[in-house]
């Protein structure tokens, strides 16, 4: 039976498994790893401070809607009611930091002073645990997958 047959189990094809969304949840919050990235340096590159001016927020619906048609609603279904509000919450959080950041580099308009360094770091400490959490949120999706579906394969198996 091909996949996509009027046969096969409708619930399968309206949701792939988590793992779908891990994949695309990892580019995501890639975004948000950039930007750490570049705020754990601002203190030795100053001048990085033009690329935490130019970073822009995004929310994963946006993100995946970049997959095809109707993938973005089906991914955000792979998780489970709690997980996914959970996982807004992180990601609006990532967004509302991340803003944080960009006002401190753009209220400076050039070199940022000390205290303002130690702001930006801070703000990326935040952003680092935040990550951390939706990785979590992610990786508990995938383990209730493999737990619960028993057709379902590791990414190794």
């Amino acid at each position: 039976m091909s996949a996509g047959s009027p046969n096969e189990d409708s619930s399968r094809r309206l949701a792939p498994p988590p793992a779908a969304f891990a994949d695309s949840a990892d580019g995501l919050l890639g975004h948000f790893d950039r930007l750490v990235m570049v705020i754990e340096l601002i203190d030795r590159l100053p001048d990085l401070a033009e690329d935490i001016r130019l970073w822009r927020p995004r929310g994963h619906i946006e993100w995946f809607r970049g997959d095809g048609p109707g993938e973005a609603t089906d991914r955000n279904r792979a998780l489970r009611p709690l997980a996914r509000h959970a996982f807004d919450a992180v990601v609006a959080g990532l967004n509302t930091l991340g803003l944080a950041a960009v006002a401190l580099c753009e209220n400076a308009g050039g070199r940022l002073p000390p205290d303002e360094i130690a702001a930006c770091r801070e703000i990326g400490v935040v952003m680092d645990r935040l990550l951390a959490r939706a990785r979590a949120l992610i990786e508990t999706a995938e383990q209730f997958r493999l737990a619960t579906d028993p057709g379902a394969r590791t990414p190794l198996s």
